[in-house]
């Protein structure tokens, strides 16, 4: 089977065991581990499932990903040291981060209805906290005093000085299932100042109040090709954002609430919250978490991130360091 072949089967059918196993071959032959790992990941979660699948091509893609995750340890740990992080001096709570992350120690059981779920990168250590008080944050007042100059902004980038993409968007060298039904789906869009840990000159140009607010009031998480994260969360008119669970839970996701019709609200583990304009709320969204809009119109929120009070600055320098890690494994 061709690439091309896979990847038309794959957009009729997102579980296709066939064309999952021949993107895996793929990416594998090339030496794209992590891209390979993803592929033979959901070929085995699919005939684990009970879906159409091939027994022994199954046991296959295990060995595959047990190979894989043997080289990525070992590049891990290597890149780590390099970056002047050797494993005698891993804190504490990254050393453990690392064990569960390589499946060398199991997270400690809770006994939560709501436990934090990150679906890439567990931090362990750190308190259960669903929202967060955010008068704790020195700079809350910072950022909430520019709330209206913000929200004009982001009116001008409304009306047409930007464009809004779908929050969740397909990746060709990721396998994704339906991430809830908000793949490619626009209900739920956002328009970037800062994506992938870069400034998007075009927008930042149009928003030059909350881009300087954030980036140098508010101690943002910074992750090599992730965060910090600013952008503008639209959610239309009508429409819910379905119950799922954030990547990674070092850091909290925060809004700044920008216009705010009413009628709507963001469900976090057992707790409820209204925006209300210019009231910053900040959270952990590795817990199960929802939001709905059932007003006439549209809600918009600036949305950032920024790092857990709790780490120390060396747990940050590793947690970026283990990314940057983690992105040069190929």
């Amino acid at each position: 089977m061709t690439i091309a072949e896979a990847d038309q089967r794959l957009a009729r059918d997102e579980y296709d065991f066939v064309a999952l196993m021949a993107k895996g071959d793929h990416h594998f032959g090339l030496g794209e581990l992590r891209a390979a790992g993803s592929f033979f990941g959901m070929a085995v979660s699919v005939a684990q499932s009970g879906r159409p699948a091939d027994g022994r091509e199954a046991q296959r893609a295990i060995r595959a990903m047990q190979d894989i995750q043997q080289q990525f340890v070992r590049h891990l740990v290597g890149s780590l040291a390099s970056s002047g992080h050797s494993r005698a001096d891993w804190h504490p709570r990254f050393a453990q981060s690392i064990a569960m992350m390589v499946g060398v120690a199991e997270r400690p059981a809770e006994n939560r209805t709501y436990p934090a779920m990150p679906s890439v990168y567990y931090y362990p250590g750190l308190p259960h906290v669903e929202f967060a008080d955010t008068k704790q944050f020195a700079w809350r007042e910072a950022v909430e005093g520019k709330v209206e100059q913000i929200a004009e902004e982001a009116r001008t980038l409304l009306a047409g000085s930007g464009s809004f993409k779908p929050y969740v968007q397909a990746e060709a060298d990721r396998a994704q299932g339906d991430m809830h039904g908000m793949l490619d789906n626009d209900d739920w869009s956002s328009l970037d100042l800062i994506e992938k840990g870069e400034p998007v000159d075009d927008h930042v140009r149009h928003a030059p109040v909350a881009y300087k607010t954030i980036t140098e009031e508010v101690p943002v998480c910074t992750i090599p090709n992730r965060a910090p994260t600013l952008l503008l969360s639209l959610l239309k008119a009508g429409k819910r954002i379905p119950p799922h669970h954030g990547m990674l839970n070092p850091r909290y996701i925060c809004h700044l609430p920008l216009i705010v019709p009413g009628d709507g609200a963001l469900r976090l583990g057992s707790q409820k919250r209204e925006w209300r304009f210019g009231e910053l709320i900040a959270f952990d969204d590795t817990i199960e978490h929802e939001a709905w809009n059932h007003s006439a119109k549209d809600r918009l929120v600036l949305l950032f991130d920024v790092w857990r009070p709790e780490l120390e600055e060396i747990e940050q320098a590793q947690i970026a360091a283990l990314f940057t890690a983690v992105d040069s494994a190929r």
